[in-house]
């Protein structure tokens, strides 16, 4: 196990730069987000959580494919790659790294793997950032409920926790192990602070958010059961906008769809993000719309995370974050929503 000043953090982020991409939390205006960082400078740990998860990070908001011209064969056309540098990305929180695990079934583990997402799965080194014990969780999180401890390691390669006005980092993969035992910057950690260290991942497995008692086949059934209760849906989502604020922010969401967009002769062939809360998302060729109300919207995306996800892959699909409830311009609230079906 390592450790490091707090007031050395650009240090490290400095050794990180000389090795390859590195992708930390930046303070804005708004709150603080996972950026490409230019400057060592920039990191700061200072932060709850991040008001975007960072899923962008191997699933980019916008990612082109394929470049073509018109005017030219199809066989001209040139699939873009990625010619990735090593990447790190630094300071995500437990619920976040286990999203990227959750992300791993959809985009690797059922038989067609996507090239892009592996790639950048492969390229990066996560380095996890433990939540303070000391502090109480922000309101809206619930990740606790979903078996996700404040510091937990799963799902990084390395882990980090603050003590004090140091920053303590131990190996979690071979990866993990690699990279730190190459750091210079990174100083030995003495026996006392690695039992501080287990002992907060272990305390942290008893640190409470909101909680409510969830068993993913109970909820699974609840909600297939609740499925054609119109009341019941319709009373939920009487004021949900579909602006897809809540799919945008969650770190499990991964509806995409593909575009062409040209300029002159010149094409482009891209993934974009898209959203099941969009009125035109399940629109047909035919003019058909199976979705057209708020509340077939609202239950598909509930229904999804918490029964549809279960059923097919044996884990709930959502890591209680919170974002889409702080996000969410009318205060709707997925917590509430899956502890309502489980009392229906």
């Amino acid at each position: 196990m390592k450790k490091t000043s707090i007031n050395k953090i650009s240090d490290l982020a400095a050794e990180l730069l000389g090795k390859g991409t590195l992708v930390a939390p930046v303070k804005e205006d708004a709150g603080f987000n996972f950026r490409e960082i230019s400057n060592a400078g920039q990191v700061d740990l200072n932060f709850y959580n991040t008001l975007m998860s960072p899923k962008s990070a191997f699933f980019p908001q916008t990612e082109d494919f394929v470049r073509y011209d018109k005017n030219k064969s199809v066989l001209d056309a040139q699939c873009v790659d990625l010619n990735l540098k090593p990447v790190f990305l630094f300071g995500v929180r437990p619920c976040d790294a286990k999203s990227f695990q959750i992300m791993d079934i959809h985009f690797s583990g059922t038989g067609v793997v996507d090239p892009y997402w592996k790639k950048r799965r492969e390229a990066t080194t996560v380095f996890g950032y433990a939540f303070d014990i000391n502090t109480p969780a922000d309101g809206a999180d619930f990740y606790s409920t979903l078996n996700i401890g404040a510091a937990d390691p799963e799902g990084s390669d390395v882990f980090m926790m603050k003590r004090g006005d140091e920053l303590l980092l131990k190996a979690v993969t071979p990866k993990g192990e690699t990279l730190l035992a190459s750091l210079t910057s990174l100083a030995d950690a003495s026996a006392d602070e690695q039992k501080y260290f287990d002992d907060t991942v272990a305390a942290g497995r008893d640190f409470k958010t909101r909680f409510t008692c969830v068993d993913d086949k109970v909820i699974a059934k609840k909600l297939e059961d609740l499925f054609h209760k119109t009341e019941f849906w319709e009373k939920i989502s009487d004021a949900c906008l579909s602006c897809g604020a809540c799919t945008f922010v969650c770190p499990t969401c991964y509806c995409f769809d593909i575009c062409d967009e040209t300029l002159f002769s010149k094409g482009v062939r891209r993934r974009v993000w898209d959203a099941c809360m969009f009125t035109d998302f399940t629109l047909e060729a035919s003019g058909h719309n199976p979705r057209t109300k708020v509340y077939q919207r609202l239950r598909q995306k509930i229904c999804h995370k918490y029964s549809f996800h279960v059923r097919k892959y044996g884990v709930i699909s959502c890591v209680g974050c919170g974002r889409c409830t702080r996000n969410c311009p009318v205060n709707i609230d997925i917590f509430s929503i899956v502890d309502e079906a489980l009392k229906a």
